[in-house]
């Protein structure tokens, strides 16, 4: 019996490797003979960089940048040599997790780092650049990055702009970078796991500056200013950036990648499956394995694990799903029974303990797995 195991990270409990592990040790308990291929995935956010690793190699670089605050820190990107490649994660620079709870403000942060980390790999001589969005806690559309590349920014009265969020309202000038020809020299590409356009209703401030600190009256100043820079981007490239899906990725990084670098986006979790090789990982299989923390109805609308269910799906090969709670269980695919999603709440006393010990609840699923299936 061939398995594949190919989960996403249950966040703030286990790695997608650590689920890997803990699923193959209770199953090999069942069914020692069992042939267990493990990939774990990522979605294009938080963790995808280890994920490329661990598929593909390469070392990690690491670079004194500045953080949301632009205090000194070090932050690294994974280089591939042969491939002269960088991979960029943006929140390792730029990210909510570099900030203590009373530091969070999008009005304040700047997306700086990231650009300097892009900066360090092109000195080191990238021709490809990929950058993962995701956790940032910035909603500066990307003119923090493009200042560290050379992007100056101006008000009406032609006087510098600091490149933080609450700037965006009074931006009237871009000012191209000296270093203009060697950014088209490099291809990039942005790999984001929302697809939300930079301003408006969905976009960056409506929809995540809450959760990085942003009062109802904040939101609403940096909507206009989304909108401000926006309309710029998108005259000045004869192109509507700021209504692709994922402009408004990253605090509208998504728009400003696309803008500034001339970068290609790409949907995370597709971008994922197929840098992974999954389809190839899927017909090997008699089983399938995949899951992430929460399952509920958004886990259904092109994200990771619905992504995986479609592909299996098209191969006839039974998926199983493991996760850390099973919510809104009526909107599962019509395709996919919920009998085959265990989850980790359904065995532990409180969420607490799931948490904590979601490690020795998916052994005992890989358990009840072997011996329900294989």
């Amino acid at each position: 019996m061939h398995i594949l195991i190919c989960p996403d990270k249950f966040r703030g409990s286990l790695t997608a490797q650590e689920a890997c592990d803990a699923l193959e040790r209770g199953i090999k308990r069942r069914r020692p003979k069992s042939t267990i291929q493990k990939l774990p995935l990522a979605d294009g956010g938080e963790g995808t960089l280890e994920v490329i690793q661990q598929a593909h190699g390469g070392t990690w670089v690491s670079v004194k940048v500045q953080d949301p605050l632009f205090r000194a820190i070090a932050a690294d990107y994974l280089w591939l040599a042969d491939q002269k490649m960088a991979y960029i994660e943006m929140s390792r620079a730029s990210g909510l997790m570099l900030l203590d709870a009373k530091e969070r403000n999008p009005s304040l942060t700047s997306s700086i780092g990231t650009g300097e980390l892009i900066l360090a790999a092109m000195e080191k001589g990238a021709e490809k650049i990929v950058l993962t969005l995701g956790g940032s806690a910035t909603n500066d559309a990307g003119i923090g990055m493009a200042q560290a590349l050379g992007y100056r920014f101006l008000d009406a009265a032609g006087k510098e702009l600091q490149p933080i969020g609450k700037e965006l309202g009074n931006l009237a000038q871009i000012l191209p970078s000296p270093m203009a020809e060697k950014l088209k020299s490099i291809e990039f590409f942005v790999i984001t796991d929302v697809q939300n356009p930079l301003a408006g209703e969905s976009g960056a401030a409506h929809i995540f500056a809450k959760q990085k600190g942003a009062t109802a009256a904040l939101i609403k100043q940096l909507d206009k200013g989304l909108t401000n820079i926006g309309k710029l981007m998108d005259g000045l490239a004869g192109i509507a950036i700021s209504e692709q899906a994922g402009a408004g990725a990253a605090g509208g990084l998504g728009a400003g990648a696309v803008y500034f670098l001339g970068a290609k986006m790409s949907l995370g979790a597709e971008w994922v499956l197929d840098k992974l090789h999954i389809d190839r990982a899927i017909r090997k299989a008699d089983y399938v394995i995949t899951g992430e923390g929460k399952v509920d109805g958004q886990s259904w609308g092109g994200k990771l694990i619905s992504q995986v269910l479609q592909r299996a799906d098209k191969q006839f090969k039974q998926t199983l799903i493991v996760c850390g709670a099973f919510e809104e269980a009526e909107k599962i695919p019509v395709f996919f029974d919920a009998n085959d999603v265990f989850s980790v709440m359904s065995k532990a006393e409180n969420v607490k303990d799931a948490m904590e010990n979601a490690g020795s609840y998916l052994e005992k699923i890989g358990e009840e797995i072997a011996l329900k299936y294989l």
